[in-house]
């Protein structure tokens, strides 16, 4: 090859590989964090639903899905274990249909929901004091006969008695935030989001993956339909 012939190739070829290496790399694969049994991945059940959970430095991602009339369902749990602010918008979320035919069942708008099994309603509870529990009434009868024998156990099992109560009123919080749907948030360090994601739905599906970029990160979960 004469040198002219090599400027000329060198002319045509330079300005490709700097455009090349100008292009950002939006997902590297350290970015992808799948799901993998005996690894980073574990069942938990919540709320009567088996989760499968993800936990890294940056966040806990729990997912539990399921068929709900015409859509699929995906019970989402995220809390950020950063110091920072995260965003999170369910609008990203998609699942992939691996098997038979490969195709994306899309985010929908919890405004697009039609037709949506009715959520049970709980019972209201009586006005009258109820009956108390064995745990509340074996603490009473703690509490009493620690009055009468030593005076500085009664806060102890006051407390007790009080965080009990708290856990309680904090899980029915949660629950109740688990059934609405999940929105998009700025989520504070150390905090905890829950709520639904609803998609389309491929009643033929078998193997499918559920993908959640969240602040530069890409959780995956396979699940199998059948």
């Amino acid at each position: 090859m004469t040198p002219l012939k090599q400027a000329s190739l060198l002319f045509v070829l330079v300005p490709t590989l700097t455009f090349a290496a100008s292009v950002p790399k939006t997902i590297l694969p350290d970015n992808i964090i799948t799901c993998q049994p005996n690894a980073n991945c574990f069942g938990k059940n919540l709320y009567g639903r088996n989760y499968r959970v993800i936990n890294t430095p940056r966040f806990t991602v729990m997912v539990a899905i399921s068929r709900e009339g015409v859509y699929t369902r995906a019970d989402v749990s995220i809390a950020n274990n950063t110091v920072l602010p995260q965003s999170l918008t369910p609008e990203d979320f998609r699942i992939e249909v691996l098997t038979p035919k490969p195709k994306v069942l899309l985010y929908i708008l919890p405004s697009d929901l039609k037709d949506l099994p009715a959520t049970p309603i709980p019972a209201p509870q009586p006005q009258t004091s109820p009956t108390p529990p064995i745990a509340s009434s074996f603490l009473s009868q703690q509490s009493s006969i620690s009055s009468t024998s030593d005076p500085a156990q009664t806060p102890q099992v006051a407390d007790a008695d009080s965080d009990a109560k708290k856990m309680a009123l904090q899980q029915a919080a949660d629950k109740a935030a688990s059934d609405h749907p999940l929105q998009a948030t700025s989520l504070p360090p150390n905090e905890v989001t829950r709520g639904r994601v609803y998609f389309e739905s491929d009643k033929h599906a078998r193997l499918v993956n559920i993908v959640l970029p969240i602040a530069g990160l890409v959780f995956e979960f396979p699940y199998s339909m059948r």
